[in-house]
C-alpha cells in the first residue's frame, strides 16, 4: 500500500503519521513492528520524469532506425 506523509520533529527524531485507512486495512496495532519502504516523493517523481523521457527517446530512435531501414532499402546499389 503507497501512501504520502509529511515527516514531523518528534525530540531529536523525526516521525511520520500513519493514516487511519492504513492502520484499519493492514490491522496495525500500537507495539507493531513494521517494514517500511521510504522514498522521497521529489525522488520518485524525477524517476518517473526520467523514465518517460528513456521511453520517449527510446520510441524517437526506433521511429529514426526504421526510416534509416527505409532509406537504405531504396538506395541504389
Amino acid at each position: 500500500m503507497e501512501t504520502e506523509a509529511k515527516t514531523k520533529k518528534w525530540g531529536n527524531s523525526i516521525g511520520i503519521i500513519i493514516p487511519k485507512e492504513i492502520i484499519d486495512s493492514k490491522n496495525i496495532a500500537v507495539g507493531d513492528e513494521l517494514i517500511l519502504y521510504i522514498e522521497k516523493k521529489k525522488d520518485k517523481e524525477k524517476a518517473k520524469l526520467m523514465k518517460e523521457g528513456y521511453e520517449e527517446m527510446n520510441k524517437t530512435l526506433m521511429e529514426t532506425h526504421k526510416e534509416w531501414e527505409k532509406a537504405d532499402a531504396e538506395w541504389p546499389q
